[in-house]
């Protein structure tokens, strides 16, 4: 594939993702059809499929690459990477990030309404089944970056890493419901605060015997 063919080609497929993006927040995600998308995207149904399998397949790649937008992913990645010599600071780093202005707007978003609805929504089980393996895919990253910091002795030996990684994103899912729901909103050194709290007490979750 020439240089200009792949630009193109790179080019055809953010249009899509930015026409699905309208399209699906104006529609909803079931009343939306990929030739909604097409015609918003001023492209053929084949130019989507070239790209994407299906609908499903296009909105979790909206979903990521919102979230390659934030940084939210490559920033996880990089502590769970067993080559990072900071994982806990790198995963604090992460945590923080989701308090962003701009990770803030995402938020509150209506793709975040859609990708809330459908995880609860049994209508929809393709698109469920595959926003849930996003889901355990970062559950698993957060693990993993846990897994290093206690490799690296930032955190004690028996930490429980599967339930300090619960306990991350129990508090982090919390804090952006209520932000989402408007019940509160903080400033964000106040988030910085609670993240701080976290992370100084996160190794205090050790395994039981037995």
């Amino acid at each position: 594939m020439s240089k200009r063919t792949h630009a193109e080609a790179l080019q055809t497929k953010r249009s899509i993702l930015d026409a699905a993006a309208k399209v699906f927040s104006a529609n909803g995600f079931a009343k939306t059809s990929l030739s909604d998308i097409a015609r918003d995207a001023d492209v053929t149904r084949g130019a989507i499929y070239w790209h994407f399998e299906n609908k499903t397949e296009l909105l979790s790649a909206l979903l990521e690459d919102e979230a390659q937008k934030l940084k939210l992913v490559s920033t996880l990645r990089a502590a769970a990477n067993e080559q990072q010599r900071d994982p806990l600071g790198i995963l604090r780093q992460w945590s923080m990030m989701h308090f962003s202005e701009d990770s803030r707007v995402f938020f509150n978003s209506s793709i975040m309404s859609i990708f809330e609805g459908i995880i609860h929504n049994n209508s929809q089980v393709e698109a469920r089944e595959r926003l849930e393996e996003l889901l355990k895919t970062r559950a698993a990253l957060i693990e993993e970056a846990i897994r290093n910091a206690v490799v690296h002795r930032q955190l004690p030996p028996d930490t429980d890493i599967e339930l300090a990684a619960t306990y991350l994103q129990a508090t982090l899912q919390g804090l952006i419901m209520q932000m989402r729901q408007g019940y509160r909103n903080l400033p964000v050194e106040q988030y910085q605060l609670i993240v701080d709290t976290i992370f100084a007490h996160i190794g205090e979750l050790r395994r039981t015997a037995g």
